[in-house]
């Protein structure tokens, strides 16, 4: 295996861009010959996960439901999630969306 010097006098080899080619140190004209390496990249694709819109209705599916009346449409159900929008000592963020029309209501708790 050739390394960065030569093995008979320590000077500094350049080394081979492509190969077959043959190295010969400058110092003390010793010459190497370099073989091509074959190398196979073996590689597989996979998806692990797929990232997908989801439409208001399916995001209302999964969270509570909840009897509250949309100031749009009077519908009286709506679903909600909690969020901490504001800093850790006041009160979390509630927002509601109606099941029949997707309106969004917010109300800080």
């Amino acid at each position: 295996m050739l390394s960065e010097f030569c093995s008979e006098c320590g000077t500094v080899l350049p080394l081979p861009a492509t190969a077959p080619v043959t190295i010969t140190c400058s110092y003390c004209r010793t010459q190497w010959h370099i073989k091509p390496i074959r190398n196979k990249l073996v590689y597989r694709s996979e998806k692990i996960y797929q990232k997908r819109m989801m439409d208001a209705k399916e995001g209302a599916l999964e969270n509570p439901v909840v009897d509250k009346i949309c100031d749009k449409c009077g519908h009286g159900k709506m679903s909600y999630a909690c969020r901490q929008t504001r800093s850790a000592d006041e009160g979390q963020t509630v927002f509601y969306m109606c099941l029949k029309c997707n309106y969004n209501m917010v109300e800080n708790a």
